[in-house]
């Protein structure tokens, strides 16, 4: 696959005009954050900004040709020389950091800091995915992942976006092969469809089973909830025939963004047939296939080259085969002699190390040289998921046991030589764990198929449980966190306050980035009337150089502006840095 090509010119450079309210319009006068008027006036509006003739009026005196006049543009500004410092940890940024100089850079030490936190459950039996909020152990939402309930849904993977993509297996709970599928869940409202265009997205928010209004029922084309966005049918053959089961039993997202699309490609691994299908984040086309026989993908997970790593699970396996994204898409794969030694579960970390378990051993791949290490778990048996943290943490659930915890952060040893991998401790949990997985403040979580989820302290090992659906069975990269790890991927966004009680219009962003060779840079906006609406508004997507002119919807109002600029980089040397990020607004205050 050919890399994106960044959209946003290297070093764009912009030129900031200052941020001043040279005069006060009527008597008007800004007082803290609102606005008085004093005196009487004849217009109907007034514009602030230093523009001293009424606008609008059809009885205004001060203007006897009676033609508007353009008001003074405003700009606020963060970082470069005048602006608001950038603030690394606000508005939901993640993965950044300052540098020396003020600038947002990639943060190398990893993803933490995200404020909205959240694991994607996939209830099989039951044929949901539950969207649990990590931080207040309560769930957000409930989807029904196929028509009819019959899905059979277990891997989740999330993108850099927040998005999900479930992969239903239709093998068991009453699915059949030909159900099998992708199904992708927007992460946030904003990403949401207004399919039946009656002027708000219906999506069940809360608690609890999916209710009667939004459950997918056999025969409908579409779900009845707005934040489905896309269902691919996974069951056929690379030339297009029918398969009794295909088996989809891995997924992954990738780390490309071009366009403001976060995470360009999703990938399923599809375990009868032996093939990997590229998938279009966007549409859920697939773009491509990939046969990587004689591995039958059981999981997969990507690196911080983009590579994605396919942990074969097959009679006479198991095995490991590469996909070089940016190698020309060429396949290999490592059996026989280079085999892993133990396989089930599969995750990497940010040094580009791939990590297996199975029975009551961990092995790490260096792909460097090719070879492997292992680790017998003292108080292991039945090794199913695990998941690594940015300390170079392991977690591995174990099937009857709960989770172990295993300190994988020395240096890999020379090829041969014994593990540098050490065993910490096991935490006795719920029976029948599954899927492990590591949220934004660094925590494991371990699934267990008991309906229950599981969080567990690094530090104190202290458990703390959240229902979920009936029957979870899930593994991947639940909450996106392994991704960002190992593709150091990171976010900046920034709130513009606009006018207070005026009405305010948004006219120009302007931003100065540097892209390195190895890196990307994505940025898009999106206005509401407060804060609190954000969420629910619609991204708008830059695709020039600073400045560009700020498109926003006619209404509702957009009394404050936010933009986020996401981040990537193939080395954790190279970063893109952002020097400074401005909006231009303009104000009218309707008073009669």
């Amino acid at each position: 696959m050919r890399s994106p090509t960044n959209s946003l010119h290297r070093s764009t450079l912009f030129r900031v005009r200052t941020a001043r309210l040279r005069g006060l319009l009527l008597g008007a006068s800004i007082l803290g954050a609102g606005l008085t008027l004093a005196g009487n006036t004849s217009c109907n509006s007034v514009l602030l900004g230093g523009n001293n003739d009424c606008v609008e009026g059809t009885d205004c005196s001060k203007d006897p040709n009676n033609k508007s006049k353009d008001p003074k543009e405003m700009t606020s500004q963060v970082g470069g020389m005048g602006g608001t410092p950038f603030n690394p940890a606000g508005d939901d940024s993640t993965g950044v950091k300052l540098d020396p100089n003020g600038n947002v850079i990639l943060d190398p030490n990893g993803p933490a800091g995200q404020s909205q936190s959240v694991i994607w459950v996939a209830n099989s039996v039951e044929g949901t995915v539950s969207k649990i909020d990590t931080r207040t152990m309560k769930q957000l939402a409930r989807y029904t992942t196929y028509p009819g309930s019959l899905g059979d849904p277990s891997r989740t993977t999330v993108s850099l976006g927040g998005d999900v993509v479930v992969a239903n297996r239709a093998w068991q709970s009453g699915a059949v092969g030909s159900s099998a599928s992708a199904v992708k869940i927007a992460g946030e409202k904003s990403a949401c469809f207004d399919r039946n265009k009656n002027g708000k997205i219906d999506t069940f928010e809360g608690e609890g089973p999916v209710p009667a209004q939004f459950v997918w029922a056999a025969g409908m084309k579409e779900s009845p909830d707005e934040c489905v966005l896309w269902l691919t049918y996974l069951n056929t053959d690379a030339a297009g025939n029918a398969v009794a089961q295909s088996l989809p039993r891995a997924a992954g997202y990738d780390g490309e963004i071009l366009d403001g699309v976060l995470s360009l490609y999703a990938y399923i691994g599809l375990y009868n047939n032996r093939e990997v299908v590229r998938l279009d984040s966007r549409t859920g086309a697939i773009v491509k296939r990939f046969n990587v026989s004689p591995s039958a993908p059981y999981g997969l997970t990507l690196d911080k080259g983009g590579n994605v790593w396919i942990l074969g699970a097959e009679s006479g396996g198991p095995s490991l085969t590469r996909i070089d994204v940016r190698g020309g898409d060429k396949v290999t794969t490592y059996n026989g002699p280079k085999a892993p030694p133990c396989g089930y579960g599969i995750t990497a970390d940010a040094r580009g190390l791939v990590y297996t378990a199975g029975g009551a051993c961990v092995a790490r791949f260096n792909p460097m040289t090719e070879s492997w290490e292992q680790l017998n778990n003292p108080s292991g048996s039945s090794h199913r998921g695990l998941a690594i943290d940015m300390k170079n943490q392991l977690w591995v659930a174990d099937t009857s046991i709960g989770m172990h915890h295993i300190d994988a952060s020395a240096a890999p040893p020379a090829a041969g030589g014994a593990s540098t991998m050490v065993y910490r401790r096991t935490i006795n949990s719920a029976g029948s764990n599954v899927g492990a997985a590591i949220d934004f403040d660094n925590r494991p979580w371990v699934i267990s198929q008991t309906s229950v989820a599981t969080k567990i302290d690094p530090m104190t090992y202290g458990m703390t449980t959240v229902s979920t659906g009936n029957g979870p069975y899930t593994y991947s990269d639940m909450t996106g966190y392994q991704l960002r790890n190992a593709s150091r991927a990171g976010i900046f966004r920034h709130t513009f306050a606009g006018c207070s009680q005026a009405t305010t219009t948004w006219t120009t962003l302007s931003f100065t980035v540097d892209t390195p060779m190895g890196s990307k840079v994505a940025i898009r906006y999106r206005g509401a009337p407060t804060v609190a609406e954000l969420s629910s508004a619609p991204w708008q997507v830059v695709t020039e150089k600073s400045p560009v002119k700020i498109n926003l919807p006619p209404t509702p109002p957009a009394n404050v502006l936010q933009v986020e600029v996401s981040m990537t980089s193939i080395d954790t040397r190279i970063t893109p840095v952002l020097s400074s990020l401005s909006a231009a607004y303009t104000c009218k205050l309707v008073i009669g």
